[in-house]
Parts: structure tokens; sequence; C-alpha cells
């Protein structure tokens, strides 16, 4: 049994991981933004009128519960970076997280996704999706093997034609399963 996987038939066109570990994040952007305002809020609570200090309380409340789930996130996030290793085959994308308890398999069929596209000084292929829409679904209160992903292969090296690969297996013909024979529209693939 292999280790991967892998349907009969099916090649590996590209495997690899995230390249770089990120030291600046997205999510550090939220979380520095977050400090400069409570700032901006104190400096101005004592500058314009200490009577207003009394709401300092409440927005430093919500304020540091805010910053707790985006940090959250950013532990999330680098957890998996550390982990994960991405395969691209002619029928699917497959994301493949190596925890410590054990390996987690999702994947996208090829057929399924928009077009790979790069984002450019990121390396990061993405489907045809907006930042908008990558964000809902990264953001959903779901965890664990039931909570959906968002498929992009995210700081890969040479991005550009790993997307091209993608972007040539999605235009092929795409095989339909028969029986124990897999076939496309020309015929058997053997």
């Amino acid at each position: 049994m292999s280790p991967y996987p892998l349907q009969d038939g099916e090649r590996v066109l590209w495997s690899g991981a995230p390249t770089r570990r990120r030291r600046w994040l997205r999510e550090h952007h939220v979380l520095l933004f977050g400090a400069l305002l409570l700032v901006a809020a104190v400096a101005t609570a004592i500058v314009v009128d200490r009577r207003n200090a009394q709401y300092l309380g409440l927005f430093t409340t919500l304020l540091f519960g805010f910053g707790i789930f985006w940090s959250r996130r950013l532990a999330n996030r680098r957890a998996r970076l550390d982990v994960e290793t991405y395969f691209v085959t002619d029928r699917r994308v497959v994301f493949v997280a190596q925890w410590p308890t054990g390996a987690e398999f999702r994947w996208a069929w090829l057929n399924r996704l928009g077009p790979a596209q790069v984002k450019t000084g990121a390396d990061t292929v993405t489907f045809g999706t907006s930042f908008a829409a990558r964000w809902r679904v990264a953001n959903q209160n779901h965890e664990g093997a039931w909570a959906p992903f968002v498929p992009e292969l995210w700081a890969i090296p040479d991005a550009e034609r790993v997307a091209a690969l993608i972007r040539q297996a999605q235009s092929a013909p795409f095989p339909k399963r028969t029986g124990n024979i897999l076939e496309t529209q020309r015929g058997p693939v053997r």
C-alpha cells in the first residue's frame, strides 16, 4: 500500500513544501494595528479628557480578546507551515500535513478548481478565487478533519512553473472511473 493516497494510474506531476519561514505574516499586521490603536486610545483619553478613561478598560478588554483570536490563528498557520507538503497529480492537488500524531490528507480535484493563478511576490498558487472568498472559508468556525480548507500552494519554489503544470493538467480530459479501468474521452488509460 502506498503511503500517499494516489489512485491507480494517477501520476505525480510535482511535489514540494513551503520553502521559507516567514517571520512577518498578514496576521502580524492586524496585531500591530490593534496595539497602535490601543496606544492611540490611551493617549487620547489622557490628553483630551480623563473622564473618558473609564471606557478605556472596556476597549482594552475587547482589543485583548481580538489579539488572542488572531494570535491563535497565527500559531495554527505557523504550525501548518512547518508540517505541510503538496502534491500535484494529473487529477488532484493533494495537501499532506505530517503531524506528530499522524498524517492528514486533503485534496481537491483539478476539474473542480478554478484556473491556477500565481500571487506575485508571495510564490503562492491560488485557484481563481478572490482574497475575500479565501478569507471567508479560512475563517469558518470549524477545526479538525471536517474543517473546510482553502486550496492554495503557499510559498512554494517556482510557483509559475507549478501553476503552468496545473493549468495543463486541468485542460487535459479528466479520466472517468468505470469498473476497474480508467477511461478518458480518447479511450482506456494503461
